[in-house]
């Protein structure tokens, strides 16, 4: 079986289960439908990309330098896009999202997994830079502490702490970061948070389990098997770049069954069904 087809069933029970919970929580129909049209859009830029990457494989691939250049690029594209999130932020609440008309995209979990995998793959694979690398780390963290966002933030970082203690090089650039992005974290975390979490967005574990046994075990089932995944592609494929992304996903399915956040896929909102799939577009033409 191809490795995009692996991708999308592992995302499916996730898709299928957060529909099923928004019909429980009795949410409107054009949300619903919001929700299948961004899994679909998804899904079929896996598979479109994956065509085209077949229909490259006899090409040579891109230089180091190239690589380098066009992934600190993307980087820098994010953190512009973090950044003009305050430009829509509302008095009271935190600044999070772009806006399109009435819709609303959760930025940070719509990038966040893909700048985590450009991230491990200039550390680890192009050689880049520790420090420069360390110093666009810090630069995001800091965007999502400014917003505030302790739950991307703290996900973000210990991903990031994972990167940077996996390579050889100097112990105090390693000793340094740990210590900026635990005052990030902790800074953030004083910071008041005043969105309430909903039961079809954060609170989707505890409305599947308002359900019955089966459907709260179909609901955490459906969620680990996208760190497993990452784990499994990561570990037996060769692309441990895909490991600290895999401790971000576990990190954020905490905070999001504590209230604090989405809960990838599961939970009601395009960002992170974006982020899931991105990330693997990406992977696939990197």
């Amino acid at each position: 079986m191809r490795t995009s087809l692996v991708w999308i069933l592992i995302a499916l029970p996730s898709l299928i289960a957060s529909l099923f919970l928004m019909r429980l929580a009795s949410v409107g129909l054009s949300l619903q439908v919001q929700q299948i049209v961004v899994a679909l859009v998804g899904i079929a830029c896996v598979l479109w990309m994956g065509k085209a990457r077949r229909n490259q494989d006899g090409e040579s691939s891109s230089s180091v330098p190239r690589q380098i250049r066009n992934s600190v690029s993307v980087l820098a594209l994010m953190m512009i896009g973090l950044a003009a999130c305050f430009g829509f932020s509302e008095a009271g609440d935190p600044s999070r999202w772009l806006k399109f008309g009435g819709l609303r995209l959760y930025f940070s979990a719509a990038v966040l997994p893909v700048a985590l995998y450009l991230f491990a793959r200039l550390h680890w694979r192009l050689h880049f830079s520790a420090y420069a690398n360390a110093g666009l780390m810090v630069a995001l963290a800091a965007l999502l502490a400014l917003q505030p966002d302790v739950s991307q933030l703290i996900a973000f970082a210990l991903a990031v702490l994972f990167i940077v203690w996996h390579r050889k090089g100097s112990f105090v650039l390693k000793v340094a970061i740990s210590i900026l992005m635990g005052l990030l974290c902790y800074w953030c975390w004083q910071q008041p948070d005043q969105l309430q979490p909903v039961p079809y967005v954060e609170g989707v574990i505890q409305l599947a389990s308002s359900a019955g046994v089966l459907p709260v075990l179909t609901a955490v089932s459906s969620i680990v098997l996208i760190p497993i995944g990452l784990f499994f592609v990561g570990i037996k494929r060769g692309s441990p770049e895909l490991i600290p992304i895999a401790f971000y996903y576990i990190v954020i399915m905490i905070c999001a069954y504590l209230g604090l956040t989405p809960m990838p896929l599961m939970g009601f909102g395009a960002g992170p069904v974006l982020g899931y799939f991105l990330l693997i577009v990406v992977r696939r033409n990197s």
